[in-house]
């Protein structure tokens, strides 16, 4: 294997773990976000029948 082929396997490779991490993060902070809306309505619901 020659230099370039070398660099290039390790870009690919380096891009591929890089977008699984990026995906990895995009669907934990989705899905965080999904319960703390949840929970923002919940308590303006609770507080709407207080007042």
């Amino acid at each position: 294997m020659d230099n370039i082929e070398v660099w290039s396997e390790f870009w690919k490779y380096t891009l591929i773990v890089v977008l699984a991490v990026f995906a990895g993060l995009a669907i934990a902070v989705a899905i965080g976000g999904f319960f703390d809306v949840k929970s923002l309505f919940r308590t303006i619901d609770e507080q709407h029948k207080n007042d």
